[in-house]
């Protein structure tokens, strides 16, 4: 014998509603306006999601020059050619990285490269280099005439200049840790020996032509022939210029206001509401008041 349980015995309480006699009639209302719910329901579904994702990559890049999400690979020309002109620039770039903390790594070279830092470290990394590019830092091994610390690689690189080692080396740091938005950011005065310049050549054409690597060059005041080569390979726009390193008030208040105005995001809340509202006006539960009841 089956034992009904319990709950099973209780009674079923029905929804109130108004009896139909033609209720054939607006069968195929009812199956439309369910599936006018469910299309609305599901764009909400859609717009809600989409705006979620425009919210969450609302923060500005935190260096305008660098593409969003990207890792840097920081290569420095080391050579003699650099001079203490020029390491205010260095300088300059170094803090911005620090400051934004931005993934990076850090190669060194002159006639030959090295890699002093692997790709994905934190920019804030970068800040002991600061203390041989800014003066007046002290230490045992200071320059008295340029206040300067003395270049711990002086020793290590050669004068002699292959930027071709620099720009390799880092390409194939990014592709040894399969960083598929990479950047390199070339520091250099853009000198380099005469028999290494078609090995350059094949390398700005080879990054070029690398779908995962990007090339942004910070100048350090080269003489027009080396930036003229460089320019037959490198467009205009990947050259940093020297007011990208600086952070201004004004550049500051422009880059809030700029990411102040998400429009992206406006755009889907717009649709959002415009969605609540289709809803509210097709899909609203019919209210039928009750008979109010004659008082004597």
């Amino acid at each position: 014998m089956v034992t009904v349980p319990e709950w099973a015995r209780l009674p079923v309480r029905r929804r109130r509603a108004i009896p139909l006699s033609d209720a054939d009639a607006v069968r195929f209302a009812l199956r439309r306006t369910t599936l006018v719910r469910l299309g609305i329901a599901a764009l909400l579904v859609l717009l809600a999601a989409i705006a979620v994702w425009r919210a969450a990559d609302l923060n500005p890049r935190p260096v305008a020059f660098l593409p969003a999400h990207s890792t840097s690979i920081l290569v420095i020309d080391q050579s003699k050619s650099v001079y203490i002109s020029s390491y205010k620039r260095i300088a300059q770039l170094i803090r911005k990285l620090v400051a934004a903390d931005v993934p990076v790594g850090l190669v060194a070279f002159s006639d030959t490269a090295y890699e002093m830092l692997p790709p994905g470290a934190r920019g804030s990394e970068l800040k002991p280099l600061l203390r041989f590019y800014t003066p007046g830092h002290g230490g045992s091994n200071v320059d008295p005439e340029t206040l300067y610390a003395a270049n711990p690689w002086q020793d290590v690189f050669s004068g002699g200049t292959k930027i071709s080692s620099g720009l390799d080396l880092a390409r194939s740091l990014l592709h040894r840790d399969h960083i598929h938005n990479g950047t390199i950011l070339l520091v250099s005065d853009l000198g380099t020996a005469g028999e290494d310049e078609p090995d350059v050549a094949q390398s700005l054409i080879r990054i070029e032509h690398d779908k995962d690597v990007h090339l942004k060059i910070v100048p350090l005041f080269p003489v027009q022939d080396d930036l003229a080569f460089f320019q037959r390979f490198v467009p205009a726009r990947d050259f940093v210029k020297p007011s990208q390193l600086r952070v201004t008030k004004a550049a500051e208040s422009r880059r809030r206001l700029i990411a102040s105005t998400p429009w992206p995001l406006l755009l889907v809340g717009g649709l959002l509401l415009l969605a609540l509202s289709a809803n509210e006006l097709a899909c609203g539960r019919l209210h039928v008041p009750r008979a109010r009841e004659e008082t004597a």
